[in-house]
């Protein structure tokens, strides 16, 4: 793929015959939903009705150009400060920082925690206890550095966040947590919330996930994910058929990369139910859940939302009735199912962590 940022066009060659530039694609200009800095390694990208990934660069002289603008960084975040989690995503978003990865996590006794303290140098003891501990990756130029800075210079210098010093630390802490994959979901009285391609490129997630976290819900897990367009029509198939836009929502789902996250209640913001561990108890509690979440996420009319109801999720964050900031669960038997389809299915582990229940 050639892509002149300077004229807005890109042309596609055939990937065996770069060098005969072979095309498979004549220069034609960048659609207005797609942007330079979507083109970036490892995105996913919707062009002209073909979904298309970006696996690698197409010499040494682009990457040698790219590599310094595109540096990742990780960001560990203990459980200690899993409730200002939206707050340091925000903070490093707001410095022009694209969010590229996303994970909570846990450890057992057993697991490797002595090889993970040791590496994030902490206490083995703090990344033991029930909150999740979350692992946060960003993109963008000298950004190892420049989040270093940043963090050391906010109110969260000191309070035990985990970052690289230099290039080799990052790629030990992106392997460390490649291999570590227990998710914190707990399949449970939850509603599934997900942020979608177009807020991710906004750089919206913190901002969402703190307008979460403050209104009486908790984020019990969370993970970025790129869907295939056969994963997000299956996770949309209720719609199909009863939602016109059912194609173009397909479409948003699979332009770029998500953030899934399992939304239960605080347990202070629950309403009393029948006996504790009765079947009608946890019915009443599903139901509480995806109600109140679908109430505080807003219509899908994003005009609407912010017309009637301008402080939910949609009525701050939506663009349009597709770009409407995120996706939530609809009707309260589809809670677990759509977050077991993200973190049971899409995963490979189905471990939760009993605190959170």
């Amino acid at each position: 793929m050639c892509i002149q940022s300077m004229r807005s066009t890109l042309s596609i060659f055939h990937t065996k015959d770069i060098q005969t530039k072979r095309v498979f694609l004549k220069k034609t200009k960048v659609p207005p939903t797609l942007t330079e800095s979507d083109f970036v390694l490892g995105a996913n990208i919707l062009l002209l009705a073909r979904d298309l990934k970006i696996t690698e660069y197409a010499d040494s002289v682009t990457r040698k150009l790219l590599d310094d603008v595109d540096e990742r960084t990780t960001v560990i975040v203990p459980p200690s400060l899993y409730e200002s989690l939206g707050d340091i995503v925000s903070l490093i978003e707001k410095a022009g920082f694209t969010l590229v990865d996303l994970k909570t996590t846990c450890f057992g006794e057993s697991e490797g925690v002595e090889a993970a303290a040791e590496l994030l140098r902490v206490d083995p003891k703090a990344l033991l206890r029930p909150e999740p501990l979350t692992v946060v990756s960003f993109r963008g130029a000298n950004s190892i550095e420049a989040v270093n800075d940043l963090i050391q210079s906010s109110s969260f210098a000191g309070l035990g966040l985990s970052y690289p010093g230099n290039a080799d630390q990052a790629f030990a802490y992106t392997h460390l947590f490649k291999k570590h994959s227990r998710t914190t979901a707990t399949f449970e009285e939850c509603s599934c919330c997900v942020i979608k391609p177009h807020a991710v490129k906004e750089r919206l997630v913190g901002a969402i996930v703190s307008d979460v976290t403050t209104r009486g819900f908790v984020v019990s897990a969370a993970a970025m994910f790129c869907l295939e367009r056969a994963a997000a029509a299956e996770f949309l198939e209720v719609y199909d058929g009863v939602v016109p836009q059912y194609s173009e929502m397909v479409d948003e789902l699979c332009s770029g990369s998500v953030v899934a996250m399992e939304v239960r209640l605080k347990p202070q913001f629950c309403s009393s139910f029948a006996d504790e561990g009765s079947s009608a108890g946890a019915i009443d509690g599903q139901e509480e859940v995806v109600d109140k979440f679908r109430s505080h996420v807003g219509p899908w009319d994003v005009a609407m939302a912010r017309e009637l109801h301008e402080d939910t999720i949609r009525g701050k964050f939506g663009r349009d009735s597709i770009r409407n900031a995120v996706h939530c669960t609809d009707l309260p038997k589809d809670g677990v199912i759509e977050s077991e389809y993200f973190f049971k299915i899409l995963c490979s582990s189905s471990h939760y962590i009993d605190g959170w229940k």
